[in-house]
């Protein structure tokens, strides 16, 4: 394939990775929209399972997950703007589970323990599924908008909140 082949290819897949469904917004190339229910506490699976109603006959849709840590990180500076119509709690579930003993997103693809996504201190043993949360308001300093990967044993009070990915 000439270079020129590769560009051109590269572009419209640009372009048509930025047309995301209504209600969704864009981030690093992926289409994310949260289902968010004050007062509620939803579980990693109940999440999961709103994310799947929203698909469509031109999307599939499901809880989200996240190309690379560089995706994650243009997801966490849109959601500095995204973010500001809802409460300031970080949490939102996410595509990310351990499966047979391994940490995987949805799909099989794996995520490194090493992977600069976790959590400092994470992932842990117990954990068997992940929501992103911002430190720095977890630990009540003024949020710069840098989501981590956190594990949690999937019935955590307080996770009000799911992050779908149309695809």
């Amino acid at each position: 394939m000439s270079l020129l082949t590769q560009v051109i290819l590269a572009t419209v897949v640009a372009f048509v990775g930025a047309q995301c469904p209504s209600d969704f917004f864009e981030a690093g190339g992926g289409c994310f929209a949260v289902i968010d229910q004050p007062g509620t506490n939803l579980t990693w699976d109940g999440c999961r399972k709103l994310c799947q109603d929203l698909t469509t006959t031109e999307w599939g849709v499901d809880l989200a997950t996240f190309d690379d840590a560089e995706q994650l990180e243009a997801f966490s500076f849109t959601w500095l703007t995204a973010g500001a119509a809802y409460d300031p709690y970080p949490y939102m579930w996410i595509g990310v589970s351990k499966v047979d003993g391994e940490w995987e997103m949805l799909g099989g693809k794996p995520v490194s323990l090493q992977s600069n996504m976790w959590l400092p201190g994470h992932p842990h043993e117990m954990g068997t599924v992940v929501f992103l949360d911002d430190i720095t308001l977890e630990s009540g300093e003024e949020s710069y908008g840098r989501q981590y990967f956190h594990c949690s044993m999937g019935s955590i009070a307080h996770r009000e909140r799911c992050l779908c990915r149309a695809q």
